[in-house]
């Protein structure tokens, strides 16, 4: 019964939100078994806020000491500029009205887990995460997610080598999208992701 589940994942949620004064050797073991199988689990059932929410307290748990290197080392490149999500969402939602395509646009700064697993992934460093910022395009079709990819090209420089083509080439699992990093008026690299809402 999915209810059940449900109930788990708020009740898991709330002792993660709720782990300080625990033990350190408890509140590792709960962070693990919440990474390994609470967060799958709401991530399968489309709770994205539960899913990032419980990744992001795990890390801090597990690994406290690279949770705030990477969160302070997130500050100093956000910087001042608190405004950028919601900038470049504005920038966007106006090139796509003059371009006269209908889209729905998400924007949202990833989540320090998300970056730590990128660099764990690629063996890279913090400074060679490019993508901080993420967006997602969501077109009617699928001649519109080519269409909309020139028109994000027309609006920000493109990142060289920055371009994935997963709906010519989908991927094995059968994901379908185009993934294209830009850099906007601030500087900052920008990731955008383009697909059709059955994709």
């Amino acid at each position: 019964d999915v209810r059940v589940i449900l109930i788990k994942l708020a009740d898991r949620l709330h002792n993660m939100r709720t782990m300080e004064a625990m033990a350190a050797s408890k509140r590792v073991r709960i962070a693990g078994e919440t990474l390994d199988i609470y967060a799958p689990i709401a991530h399968r059932l489309g709770l994205n806020q539960t899913y990032r929410e419980l990744q992001e307290l795990s890390f801090e748990y597990l690994y406290p000491w690279r949770h705030g290197a990477l969160t302070k080392a997130l500050q100093r490149a956000r910087g001042h500029r608190r405004d950028i999500v919601e900038r470049v969402q504005r920038d966007v939602e106006r090139a796509f009205a003059e371009a006269k395509v209908k889209v729905q646009v998400g924007g949202r700064e990833k989540t320090v887990y998300s970056i730590y697993r990128k660099m764990r992934e690629k063996h890279t460093s913090f400074a060679q995460v490019s993508d901080i910022f993420g967006f997602r395009i969501v077109v009617a079709t699928q001649p519109e997610c080519y269409l909309s990819l020139g028109v994000l090209h027309q609006l920000y420089k493109p990142v060289p080598g920055r371009f994935k083509d997963f709906i010519a080439i989908p991927k094995a699992n059968g994901y379908q999208s185009l993934h294209t990093t830009l850099v906007s008026p601030l500087g900052t690299a920008v990731e955008f992701q383009i697909r059709t809402e059955p994709m």
